[in-house]
């Protein structure tokens, strides 16, 4: 019998998700995530992220990416 489950990718809270962004924008343009995003705007995108498949780590390297 061949039994197989689905890769899931682990959870992530959302500390760790602020977490990883802030460290990405301070990365990427000198400053945390509070400095260009509100906490309504982060707990916004924690939420599209959690209905996304990708590896918080590429997500918000993505939104950081295209953040203007």
């Amino acid at each position: 019998m061949n039994t197989s489950t689905p890769t899931t990718l682990p959870v992530v809270e959302r500390t760790d998700f602020i977490e990883i962004l802030s460290a990405e924008f301070t990365c990427a343009k000198g400053f945390g995530v509070y400095a260009f995003l509100s906490f309504n705007d982060i707990e916004k995108l924690y939420n599209r992220f959690l209905g996304d498949t990708v590896p918080a780590t590429v997500f918000v390297r993505i939104f950081v990416k295209r953040f203007s």
